[in-house]
């Protein structure tokens, strides 16, 4: 099975798509009118932990996903499906616009792990494509392969430094 096949998948089933961020905006709505800082104790912070992760990670899939499109397969943006690449883009970012009108960000567990993940994946993005249209690119010509394996050693590299940075 191959991401294309996946997006496929969700193209066939877009009620998914489109009922599993419903809940998650639901969700954060639902916060913003019953949650404010002086009720942001233990089992509320779990929830919206969880909840900024399950929007965030389809989110900056389908990010990336149509990233790679647009700048590495020249994908006519009009002619992809709405619902499988740009959705969980809109979605993550009113639900994070939701969650932030609620409680500040950096309250909830693991969100600082989260925009460090951010930087070091649009850094790796932005190094991998500059590389690829550099005359690097000769290698990465019909092969996916190397260029996703570039991508993770790059964003293993970055990891690390960034580690040692924020040491």
């Amino acid at each position: 099975m191959t991401v294309q096949d996946i997006i496929q998948w969700f193209e066939n089933y877009p009620f998914l798509i489109i009922g599993y961020f419903t809940i998650l905006i639901f969700i954060s709505l639902l916060g913003l009118a019953m949650v404010n800082r002086r009720n942001f104790k233990s089992p509320i912070t779990l929830l919206y932990s969880l909840l900024v992760y399950a929007v965030t990670i389809p989110g900056l899939l389908a990010l990336i996903i149509t990233a790679y499109s647009f700048l590495f397969l020249k994908t006519n943006l009009l002619e992809i499906n709405i619902l499988a690449y740009f959705v969980p883009i809109i979605a993550m970012i009113i639900v994070l616009f939701i969650i932030n009108k609620t409680v500040p960000m950096h309250l909830i567990p693991g969100f600082g792990k989260l925009s460090g993940l951010f930087v070091i994946i649009a850094i790796t993005f932005i190094i991998t494509y500059v590389l690829q249209k550099m005359f690097f690119g000769v290698f990465f010509v019909g092969r996916i392969q190397y260029l996703l394996l570039f991508f993770l050693a790059l964003l293993f590299i970055l990891r690390i430094a960034w580690k040692k940075i924020t040491k």
